[in-house]
């Protein structure tokens, strides 16, 4: 029942996904799919470190910390350095890493025959890029990302990116809502997800952040082991109660399992003109029966 719960949960946060773009290799200055393009002059990431190139240690910096197994700072990029993702890894095991590194003996095998007790069948696998303010006049975004994952994509089962977006709890609204808190960085306010562990759901505090806004970057690959750039236009909303103070964007991968890679993750500031053009030419979900 547990796994059942837990993989509906999973079905639940897809529902919200929508298709992604087509196939462009770093620097590629071909016409994509047959057309010209014209390049505007590109805005400033917004994304601390989304090259993945700084950090120190084994965590890249501006991102929340790896674990070093289950998530890593890998040398494997498009190019350079790069998040590494393993969803294969079993949860027996996750849980002695966490909870002793030092002690850790080494992880189990996987197989079909335990594959459903792995975190790529249950919560997956994530890291938050550090938080980006939002200004009053902000409404057009371009998020693009490199991606590579061990196996062709379904209509269900795909690497994605989130974008979540989030109103900081006033002193007055604190205890009014309740969410599963997280918080990503270190000495950082913590942050209302959809999902977590029980010791994480609590009614809010001030000084908190709860989430108000969601999209989603899926990552749908056609051909494995290899890296595909996706992008993704959208516009925030203007109502007040579904603006969003500051938004973070979380890589994810769980199913298939496998070792996923993300990298040049970007975030740029944007028109209408250019969101319009880019999700035009998001290919259709029918590319992955080529």
């Amino acid at each position: 029942m547990r796994r059942i719960i837990a993989i509906a949960a999973v079905i639940a946060a897809l529902l919200t996904a929508i298709a992604a773009p087509a196939q462009q290799k770093r620097g590629d200055k071909a016409p994509r799919r047959g057309e010209p393009q014209q390049k505007a002059k590109a805005s400033k990431n917004l994304i601390v470190n989304g090259d993945l190139e700084d950090g120190g240690g084994k965590s890249p910096k501006g991102w929340s910390a790896v674990d070093g197994m289950m998530s890593s700072w890998g040398n494997e990029g498009n190019p350079g350095r790069c998040l590494v993702f393993d969803t294969s890894v079993l949860q027996v095991d996750k849980k002695k890493y966490l909870t002793a590194e030092e002690e850790f003996k080494g992880r189990g095998n996987t197989s079909k025959k335990n594959q459903y007790e792995t975190v790529g069948a249950h919560e997956g696998v994530w890291a938050f890029s550090a938080p980006i303010e939002i200004k009053p006049d902000d409404q057009y975004f371009v998020l693009s990302a490199d991606v590579w994952a061990p196996a062709k994509s379904t209509e269900l089962f795909a690497p994605m990116i989130f974008i979540r977006g989030f109103t900081s709890v006033k002193a007055d609204e604190a205890g009014k809502a309740s969410s599963y808190f997280h918080v990503p960085h270190e000495g950082g306010p913590a942050y209302g997800e959809m999902f977590g562990p029980d010791k994480n759901h609590r009614p809010s505090r001030e000084g908190d952040y709860l989430m108000v806004y969601r999209h989603t970057l899926t990552c749908r690959v056609v051909k494995p082991n290899s890296w595909r750039h996706f992008e993704l236009g959208f516009k925030l909303p203007s109502m007040a109660r579904f603006r969003p103070e500051r938004i973070w964007i979380k890589p994810y991968a769980f199913w298939p399992l496998g070792v996923y890679k993300f990298d040049n993750l970007s975030l740029r500031r944007s028109t209408k003109a250019e969101v319009d053009e880019v999700n035009r030419r998001r290919p259709s979900i029918k590319e992955l029966d080529e």
